[in-house]
């Protein structure tokens, strides 16, 4: 005999089968009617009330039958009843009810503040035989019927049961009795803890409008477009703003009497230019009239504006603008003209070849060409950083895990191994992103302005990252602890870009064509679409129109991306990366990118839409 034939044998062997398969009570009823009448000299089976009787027959007769049910577990002489079988007057004939439902429920909640009692009407029903006329075959059969509720010995019941899952608050036994005097048969709250009172973190509210608005209006029976943007602004004296300090919360504790402490409350610092005062109270004055400023997350700036206008082209004759305010150009900016300000940037007209840069938000309301626009200035730099620091994070713990792997199997097959050449193999194999993420950073440290701030943490990433710009100085990784130094490092320095990135900036075009545009807040596109250009948003991008085109280029977005018609039949297929979402109306081609994502899409697609879920780092499908 072969093992494969023994092992089959074996099998069999182990395979239980049971004798009969148990009918069910319709088919039982069948065969008991079809048995026809009870003959004189049969014996039987009765139950009268709800007790069971067996006559034997007499000399020529049919001994009584008793068919098993599958609702109940019956018993003779001590052995269970599983097919029919024939009963005498002198067996011992036990019955018990298969189905079981427990009488009531004791729930714990979630946050572990309260415990539900739940009493259900099997508490209130009893089970019994149910009367059946005489037969030769017959299947016993139970019935509910009302019963008399101990109230006093349930409710000590369900109180030691409370207390037995290690509650040490006090137990209402009124509600309790009440209950089972009256049940509801609903949850009913019998014990609770104490929630905890949170925290309330500093404020600042703002008593000023900072959003741009566009209104056409007449003069003299003309449209004035040169004025059509209302900024607001504030006179000497107003006050503009409200620090509400933070208040501290109150402790609770819970069903087992654990203490629940609060989130101590988040404090706000504000810091206030010459223009402007804080006063004790907290409010917030404007010293002088101008636009109104307040930037940033956790530390807030608060200032007044100056503006200057053009009220024609940025060229030439102008020269390029240096100003510590607003910009409002109510022309065009032409061929290698500069335009720089510390608050926002207004252009009625179209960027021709030029560098715009604002601290704070830019509006184009035309066409940007062959032009770099960059809102947020050093907010745009450190959102990059931030980006591929957590782009850094996901793969450095994904290449642990694999380290943990491979050595596992090294170990267990008694190979000896050097940590840096696996580690480079591992990176060069799988895990090449580290590499370009890694000198992704230093050309950004590159093109930082020199007014950028380089803290010590951020050195020290620095310092770490220098082993992994190129594949040969990867060896010089000498073991696990190493490695996860560079992973903590990395984890500093993205909590560090939290902080530093302010408040997000905006930048709203009509279209743009070639052109480089940054924010580390939205990019906002109203009319025509983009044409290979490159975008980096901190937040969204937003394309207002469902038939706005996106044509070749790349499109970055930290959070999500919502597109008209991406790609063409034949061109190069646009890039779109985003940390959250991508919807799009219409594919023609495209490269679509998340957290360790990639996927090219050449077919036409309409009604697009991917969700990255950063818990699981899995991208979802919501395509209509």
């Amino acid at each position: 005999m072969s093992k494969n034939e023994k092992y089959l044998i074996d099998l069999i062997k182990e395979i239980n089968i049971k004798d009969s398969i148990p009918m069910t009570m319709h088919e039982m009823e069948v065969i008991t009617e079809d048995e026809g009448k009870l003959d004189e000299i049969d014996g039987f089976i009765e139950v009268r009330d709800h007790e069971i009787f067996v006559i034997d027959a007499k000399e020529g007769g049919k001994q009584p039958i008793l068919l098993p049910n599958i609702n109940l577990h019956i018993t003779i002489n001590g052995q269970v009843l599983t097919r029919e079988r024939v009963v005498f007057e002198h067996d011992k004939i036990h019955v018990q009810n298969n189905i079981t439902s427990p009488a009531y429920a004791v729930q714990v909640s979630k946050d572990h503040l309260s415990v539900f009692l739940q009493v259900y009407p099997e508490l209130f029903q009893k089970y019994q035989l149910k009367n059946k006329k005489r037969a030769n075959q017959l299947m016993l059969e139970m019935e509910t019927v009302p019963a008399e509720c101990d109230v006093e010995e349930y409710s000590s019941q369900i109180v030691e049961e409370v207390m037995k899952k290690g509650i040490r608050v006090e137990v209402n036994t009124t509600l309790i009795m009440q209950e089972l005097m009256n049940p509801t048969f609903k949850p009913i709250l019998v014990a609770e803890g104490l929630p905890f009172i949170p925290a309330v973190d500093a404020q600042l509210e703002s008593f000023i409008v900072q959003n741009i608005t566009e209104i056409m209006e007449e003069v003299d029976g003309k449209v004035d477009f040169k004025n059509r943007l209302k900024i607001p602004t504030v006179k000497a004296g107003q006050v503009i703003a409200q620090l509400h300090p933070p208040k501290e919360g109150k402790d609770g504790i819970n069903i087992f009497g654990d203490i629940l402490h609060p989130k101590p409350p988040k404090k706000l610092e504000v810091r206030v230019k010459p223009r402007v005062r804080l006063n004790d109270d907290g409010t917030v004055i404007a010293l002088q009239s101008g636009r109104p400023s307040i930037t940033g997350r956790t530390v807030k700036h608060i200032d007044i504006l100056d503006t200057y206008i053009v009220e024609g082209d940025v060229c030439m004759k102008t020269g390029n603008i240096y100003f510590n305010g607003d910009v409002i150009v109510r022309g065009n900016v032409r061929d290698n003209m500069s335009v720089e300000c510390s608050g926002s940037l207004f252009v009625y007209g179209n960027v021709y070849n030029a560098r715009l840069t604002a601290t704070q938000h830019i509006y184009i309301f035309g066409t940007v060409i062959n032009s770099k626009v960059i809102a947020g200035q050093l907010s745009v730099f450190y959102s990059s950083i931030y980006k591929l620091s957590q782009d850094l994070s996901i793969t450095i713990v994904k290449l642990q895990e694999a380290l943990d792997q491979l050595k596992s199997s090294l170990q267990a097959k008694g190979l000896a191994f050097d940590f840096g050449h696996v580690l480079t193999t591992l990176i060069d194999a799988k895990f090449s992103r580290i590499i370009q993420n890694a000198n992704d950073i230093f050309t950004i440290i590159q093109e930082m302005p020199n007014q950028a701030k380089v803290s010590a943490k951020f050195r020290i990433l620095l310092n770490s990252l220098l082993k992994f710009k190129h594949p040969h100085t990867i060896r010089t990784v000498h073991s696990e602890a190493e490695l996860h130094s560079i992973l903590f490092s990395v984890k500093d320095v993205i909590t560090e870009m939290e902080s530093m990135i302010t408040d997000a900036s905006q930048v709203q075009i009509d279209s743009a064509n070639m052109a480089t545009i940054k924010t580390n807040g939205d990019i906002v596109v109203k009319k025509e679409g983009v044409i290979n250009s490159n975008l980096f948003a901190g937040g969204n991008i937003f394309f207002d129109l469902l038939d706005s085109v996106t044509r070749g280029g790349k499109l970055e977005a930290l959070k999500s991306i919502r597109a008209g018609v991406v790609g063409t039949q034949l061109g190069v297929p646009p890039e779109l990366y985003a940390g959250e979402s991508i919807s799009i109306m219409k594919i023609f081609q495209v490269v679509i990118k998340f957290p360790n994502y990639y996927t090219f899409i050449d077919e036409e697609t309409t009604n697009f839409v991917l969700k990255y879920d950063s818990k699981s780092e899995e991208v979802i499908n919501l395509s209509k």
